[in-house]
């Protein structure tokens, strides 16, 4: 089955962007059960990201997509009790949705959690994790078992995930498109199912099959704009 997502057109002008046309960026067109195929035009999309800003993360302001994962402390199986999934990734969309950033892609796995984030402004990536990561563990504290928590436990204060998160910068198409098959055979994968469109907290049947998932996934590129953090859609 195709499926055909919406036409989005934009264009900037910033630096040597100015000087290129308006960009045409099709947001999908996939046909389920294959490989993703990626918008034709997703590396002049790429290339204008880049050309936008080239810094590292905490150095300069400047739109881009970026590859997240964040674990959960000594890697305990949390998410696989389907209510805590369900609420690691409630908390996700009502981050999403308070940031005004985006997602391209997402999977909760039992012990760790994977995104592709669209974000207007890339400075804020640390700040939108660190309110994500805050609330959801508040969310999850009453959900987890008496045998668990000692896990959690640090000095008497509740720790939920790891420290830190890893990020990585989307420069390509290539790498674009590793990041999402990568996402969502993630549960394939580990054994979890047999198929991608199957595992219930990945982004996989939106971008397969073209059922929407638990949350919402931006297939226009609006993030690509003012940042708007502090202020709900």
């Amino acid at each position: 089955m195709c499926v055909s997502c919406e036409t989005k057109y934009f264009s900037r002008t910033v630096g040597k962007v100015s000087k290129r046309p308006a960009l045409k960026i099709i947001a999908c067109d996939f046909v389920g059960g294959r490989r993703p195929r990626l918008p034709l035009d997703i590396t002049s999309l790429i290339w204008y990201i880049c050309n936008m800003v080239l810094r590292k993360r905490l150095s300069a302001p400047g739109p881009a997509m970026v590859f997240i994962t964040t674990t959960v402390k000594e890697w305990t199986p949390v998410f696989a009790d389907p209510a805590c999934a369900e609420a690691a990734l409630a908390q996700l969309a009502e981050t999403v949705a308070f940031f005004g950033h985006a997602l391209a892609a997402y999977v909760v796995m039992p012990t760790h959690l994977h995104a592709l984030m669209g974000l207007a402004n890339l400075q804020h990536l640390s700040r939108i994790m660190q309110s994500f990561k805050s609330l959801t563990a508040r969310r999850l504290r009453p959900l987890l078992r008496p045998e668990d928590m000692e896990v959690f436990d640090h000095n008497g204060h509740f720790v939920f995930w790891k420290q830190r998160f890893d990020d990585l910068v989307i420069w390509s198409e290539k790498q674009f498109r590793i990041k999402v098959e990568y996402i969502h055979n993630n549960p394939v994968k580990a054994g979890l199912v047999e198929r991608a469109v199957d595992y219930p907290y990945s982004s996989a049947q939106d971008w397969l099959v073209g059922i929407e998932g638990r949350v919402h996934i931006d297939k226009t590129w609006d993030w690509i704009g003012e940042p708007r953090i502090g202020h709900r859609k």
